[in-house]
């Protein structure tokens, strides 16, 4: 029988080794990296959690002899749980769907609460206890495939239903987040939680609303806010955290003072509104021009957006430093790094800067390669060419970093980079090109992207940029872009050439 180190060892023996980047040191660099976290999904690479049920898909109405998802309404509590079944009818949800099998294998333990069935298959077979439904526990061997595991609830009991699964990966013991995880996070400055927030086109309003530790998955509309403390308790790391652009003041005050009470009183909170206001692809940013063209802000739409999302900023940095000292708030208003107006714009309404820590922008480089219009030359290209592009695009870059390092200085604020990184991306259509997708993954995996994003980092660096917070943490390479450090969460280092980088910059 193997024992696992206890995760709280294993970090602390990681955050020792990284511990030449606590921000105390002299020796740190002078601009440090924060890391952004992929969201958490059934199909993700990344488990972030000891549990794995935790990233479940919602659970599926089935029904014996029907189709997919045609089992008809389904019975839920308002933490996602089943409380009745019909005739016929089962839950079923899906761990590690469309992997190709890059998930951990050996025996989980799966225990619940309440009294019902469960049944595992796909990739998974239950061993112990044989034939017995009335242990609330089972040993279940995995064997990672081409498919993905299965779990399904095939009975419940109305008056005390099948409840708070749990399904831990093997050797995690009693855990919150999985070893392997915490070792991919380790010595970051910061941690950004935009995604597992689930921030973009949240519909969250009212504290009710939110999710909480006690949801049957955290992948349902995003993670707790409790876990997300306790991750940056655990990695000693800053938390930032983007506030719904729907929320209530009392919504921002219940946050913030969860964030005063659990967050270790040691690392700070970086407040920002919602996500990109700038960027009209998002629901926040159509919201904010919505507001800002209602309260009369300009006559000019794109303006009005950008002043009410200045605005709203200032009315929840004013909640947050009722709540916060100043020494444990940093206050952020974000903008287009490639358009310094909309930072200057932002800044500058109603004086905004003088109720702010931080200017944020996303200085990502190689942006230009993922258009429809440059599809023909970039399939053509070798990738050492690409890569020599991508380094022309960091150094074109500067212009932009020099503006908004004057708007900052003249203001007396820190510049940071909310995300950063390769943008190698098709868009407007260019995604669906698989020759251009090949050429732009093959660039993310060469030896020679590490080297770009070393110069990235020095360039972000002399511009006078502070705190730079990478995108993102471990994601699978898709036609939407190839965002992840690492393809996966065991992937050796030596093969990920962005996560090799980050770790260089890290122990320099």
């Amino acid at each position: 029988m193997r024992i696992a180190m206890p995760a709280t060892i294993f970090l602390g023996a990681l955050l020792g080794i990284y511990s030449a980047h606590n921000r105390t040191d002299a020796a740190a660099p002078k601009s440090p990296l924060g890391l952004n976290l992929s969201g958490v999904a059934c199909w993700s690479t990344e488990f972030p959690f000891a549990d794995a049920f935790r990233q479940s898909m919602p659970w599926v109405s089935q029904q014996k002899g029907k189709g997919w998802a045609l089992g008809g309404p389904l019975a839920l509590d308002s933490h996602g749980n089943v409380r009745s079944l019909e005739p016929g009818q089962f839950a079923e949800t899906l761990l590690f769907p469309d992997t190709n099998g890059k998930y951990p294998g050996g025996r989980y333990l799966a225990r619940w609460d309440g009294d019902g069935e469960l049944e595992f298959s796909g990739t998974a077979k239950r061993v112990a206890p044989e034939g017995r439904f009335d242990t609330r526990r089972a040993v279940v061997e995995v064997a990672p495939g081409d498919g993905p595991i299965s779990i399904r609830v095939t009975k419940t009991d109305p008056e005390n239903p099948l409840r708070n699964i749990r399904f831990r990966f093997p050797d995690t013991g009693e855990a919150t987040f999985h070893p392997k995880f915490l070792a991919n996070c380790a010595g970051f400055e910061a941690i950004r939680f935009m995604d597992w927030g689930s921030t973009n086109n949240s519909k969250i309003r009212d504290w009710k609303d939110r999710p909480t530790p006690d949801d049957a998955a955290q992948s349902r509309n995003g993670v707790a806010i409790e876990l997300q403390i306790e991750l940056a308790n655990a990695l000693k790391a800053d938390a930032w955290f983007c506030v719904p652009h729907l929320a209530t003041d009392d919504y921002v005050a219940r946050m913030v003072a969860l964030i005063r009470d659990t967050l270790d009183a040691d690392r700070r909170a970086y407040i920002e509104y919602s996500n990109e206001t700038w960027n009209g692809i998002f629901e926040q940013a159509r919201y904010c021009q919505e507001r800002g063209k209602s309260l009369g802000l300009s006559a000019d739409a794109y303006e009005a957006q950008l002043r009410y999302s200045s605005q709203r900023s200032v009315e929840i940095f004013a909640i947050a430093s009722k709540v916060l000292p100043a020494k444990r708030l940093v206050r952020v208003l974000a903008a287009h790094g490639a358009n310094p107006r909309t930072g200057s714009t932002a800044l500058d309404w109603q004086k905004a800067y003088e109720s702010a820590d931080a200017i944020a922008i996303a200085p990502y480089f190689g942006n230009d390669y993922g258009s429809p219009k440059r599809i023909g030359d970039v399939v053509k290209m070798k990738t050492p060419d690409l890569l020599e592009g991508c380094r022309a695009s960091i150094r074109a870059n500067r212009e932009f970093l020099t503006a908004y390092g004057e708007l900052a200085k003249k203001r007396k604020l820190s510049l940071l980079a909310y995300e950063s990184g390769q943008h190698l991306a098709g868009f407007g259509g260019a995604e669906n090109d698989e020759s251009l997708t090949k050429s732009l993954q093959a660039a993310n995996r060469d030896p020679g992207m590490k080297d770009l994003y070393l110069e990235d980092f020095k360039s972000w660096q002399d511009a006078g940029g502070g705190l730079n917070c990478v995108f993102s943490s471990v994601g699978r390479y898709s036609k939407w872009g190839s965002w992840g450090l690492k393809e996966y969460q065991d992937q050796p280092g030596d093969t990920a050439p962005k996560y090799r980088a980050v770790r260089e910059w890290l122990t320099r």
